[in-house]
Parts: structure tokens; C-alpha cells; sequence
């Protein structure tokens, strides 16, 4: 690794450790440069959300209706497989339904395309990003489309689908485009962040942005997750708790098969392994494989949606190998991107979450039914 790159990784990381502390900035430090950054961010953010609010930024509306998936922090929450859940919970209810998104580094992000059409998965992850890519394997009978401007993406589906209804992946910044139903995601292990405004902390928006929500969906609700309660917010609608069902998949190409097969995950119990991850959040993936038992002898975290290449694997195979590990352990996410790459020398194990809900099934299933019941009887939206 270069210097040059070895010193732009260092600020990075610092950048990264000082959003996740919660203490007070030391005067003069880097954090009070962030803070005052973030102060001015903020400012920026509300003028903004209230420029489109009074109509000053135009906004347009799509000939459907429309329900978004998104969050106020930076970094993961569970938004793609919430989404995934919600389309085909959608679908289940007897509605035409598509899912669009922005396509984050796929080739097609500056553009619109259709990434499955329902029944072919047309586009891969390197044009469509990975997780539209993700989300048109996992649902194998809803349409995906992908594309940054999502009122030509939602346009787009229309003409191709003609759904009643579209699902925003990604979306509770995207004011642009109008919305009948927004569902925010917050983690129950740091609902807020730090507290502070990016680049100071995760939060993207200021917390008064919480008032566009129609619910919120608290995710990762586990007993690790510690307090139920949110910070104080000035938010009144329902509040929904989700918890993160891990699923693994094994994959062996070792000798050039591979089985996609699904698995306890408790199957990587006592197993020595090597793991890799491009999450927004890595160590939360990784406590989750140490939580479940699996013997971490070195894990290599990489930044969210982090291109791989040869000597990227190179890398991770030399110290599997001196470590003696008996298998690889990703995520589903970094998979679709990896297994072209190399031959496999030992198996892999791919690991993804399904949204599970513990005694709010059926609370969050009546909200949405009657929220979805509401705005289709509502009059179609004309720009």
C-alpha cells in the first residue's frame, strides 16, 4: 500500500472514530473542526428540507403511490432488507409493487435500468450496485429498478410495470421526489449516533427531520441492544421494534461447486475462520459471528461498498492460510461482488440478515395494511 493511500485510510479511520465517540470535543482538536463543520451542515440540511417544504425546490409526484425505506444516520440500519420485506409484504396484500434503487457505485447510478424484471435478474451487481443486485436475487418475483434520479426510475417502472405501488430504497433524504408512506430505521444500539450531525457524528439530518416520518422502525431490538427507550425526540407516530435474523449460506468452490443452500446459523459454531467485510458497520457483523460461536482468527474490514480486487483476496487467502482457518466468512453483500474474482481455496460462507419482528408482527402488518388502504383510495398526484 502506498503512503500516499496508507495516510488517507489513517484520516479516514480518525474521521470514523471520532463519529462514533460520544465524548465532548477537545478544544482545538479535530473534533471541534468537525463539530463546527457539522453545525454548518446542519443549517444547510434544514434550509434545504424547508425550501422543499414551502415549495421553493420543486418536488414531483409519480402517477402511484409510494413508500420509502430510509433512515436519518449514516451507515447501516437494515434498510435493504427492510425494504425487501416490506415489497413483498406489499405484494402479499394483492398490490402490484416495484422496488427502486439509487444503485450506489454501479455503473447504472447515473442512469436508470431495470435489474430484474420479476422473473430474470438482467443486470449484475458491478452495473447495478450490490444492493440492487442483492435485493433482485432475493426477490424473485417483484421487479427492481435502479437509477439515482428516482422520479425517471419511478417513470421508468411505470411504463415497463405499471405497479401500484413503488418501494424507495434508501430515500428519506430524496425530497425531490413526493411520498405517501415513510418508514425511518433507527438502531437500537445507537438510535442517533453520537448525537452530532455528519461529519462530527452519523446523523445526516437534524432530528426535527423525524417529523416528515410516519413511523418509526427501530431495528436490531436483541437483548444485547440494552434500553428499549429512544432518546428524546419530538416524534409522536408509531414505533415499531425489528430484530435482525441472521441467515447463512454455504458456498465451497474449493473444488469448483458451490451450494447455496440455507443454514442454522449456528453451523459456524467452534469453526475457525477468517472474516471480510465492506459494511457501513463492520464490527457489528463481526461481534454477530463471534456472538455465534464462530473462532475469528483475523478479519479484515473494508470501507461500505468497497470495490475488491485480486490482491484484495490475495491478501485475505495468505492470512487464512497462516492462521489455519477452515473456512471464509462474508457477507452476502460483499459475496455477490468477491465470487467472481478468484478460485476459491477454501469454502466460504456467506452470511445475511432476514427482518424478524418479536411481538410486533402483528401491530406493524395492520399499520401498513391500513396505511397502503388509505392512500390507494386517496385521488392519483399530478405534478
Amino acid at each position: 500500500m502506498s503512503r500516499r493511500k496508507t495516510a488517507v485510510e489513517r484520516i479516514k479511520n480518525r474521521i470514523t472514530s471520532i463519529a462514533k465517540d460520544n465524548g465532548q470535543a477537545q478544544l482545538l482538536g479535530i473534533a471541534t473542526v468537525l463539530h463546527a463543520f457539522s453545525i454548518l451542515y446542519g443549517a444547510v440540511m434544514a434550509i434545504r428540507a424547508r425550501f422543499y417544504q414551502t415549495g421553493i425546490f420543486p418536488t414531483k409526484s409519480l402517477p402511484c403511490r409510494v413508500v420509502s425505506i430510509g433512515n436519518i444516520t449514516a451507515g447501516g440500519t437494515g434498510k435493504t432488507p427492510m425494504a425487501i420485506f416490506v415489497a413483498q409484504t406489499i405484494k402479499k396484500l394483492g398490490y402490484r409493487v416495484v422496488v427502486i434503487s439509487r444503485g450506489y457505485r454501479g455503473r447504472m447510478e447515473g442512469s436508470t435500468g431495470v435489474v430484474s424484471d420479476g422473473r430474470t435478474v438482467l443486470l449484475g451487481p458491478d452495473d447495478a450496485g450490490d444492493e440492487p443486485y442483492l435485493i433482485a436475487t432475493a426477490l424473485t418475483d417483484i421487479p427492481v429498478v435502479v437509477g439515482s434520479d428516482r422520479y425517471q426510475a419511478g417513470m421508468l417502472a411505470i411504463e415497463r410495470f405499471s405497479p401500484d405501488i413503488i418501494v424507495l430504497d434508501d430515500a428519506f433524504q430524496h425530497l425531490r421526489l413526493k411520498r405517501d408512506l415513510d418508514l425511518v430505521l433507527l438502531d437500537q444500539h445507537a438510535p442517533l449516533g453520537n448525537g452530532h450531525l455528519l461529519p462530527r457524528g452519523r446523523l445526516r439530518e437534524p432530528t426535527s427531520a423525524l417529523c416528515r416520518a410516519h413511523a418509526l422502525v427501530l431495528t436490531r431490538c436483541d437483548a444485547a441492544a440494552g434500553s428499549d427507550h429512544l432518546p428524546p425526540l419530538t416524534f409522536h407516530g408509531p414505533v415499531f421494534h425489528s430484530i435482525h435474523v441472521p441467515v447463512v449460506h454455504s458456498v465451497s468452490t474449493s473444488n469448483g461447486s458451490s451450494s447455496n443452500e440455507m443454514a442454522n446459523f449456528s453451523a459456524l459454531k467452534d469453526r475457525t475462520a477468517v472474516a471480510f467485510a465492506g459494511l457501513a458497520d463492520n464490527d457489528q457483523f463481526f461481534d454477530s459471528l463471534k456472538q455465534g460461536g464462530a473462532r475469528l482468527v483475523r478479519q479484515f474490514a473494508f470501507g461500505d461498498h468497497h470495490p475488491y480486487d485480486e490482491k484484495d483476496m490475495q491478501r485475505i487467502f495468505r492470512h487464512a492460510v497462516a492462521n489455519g482457518a477452515e473456512i471464509l466468512i462474508t457477507t452476502a453483500k460483499d459475496w455477490v461482488k468477491v465470487e467472481p474474482i478468484y478460485r476459491w481455496p477454501l469454502p466460504v460462507v456467506t452470511v445475511d440478515v432476514r427482518i424478524g419482528w418479536n411481538n410486533d408482527s402483528p401491530s406493524f402488518f395492520s399499520f401498513l395494511t391500513t396505511a397502503l388502504s388509505n392512500v390507494m383510495k386517496q385521488p392519483s398526484k399530478k405534478n
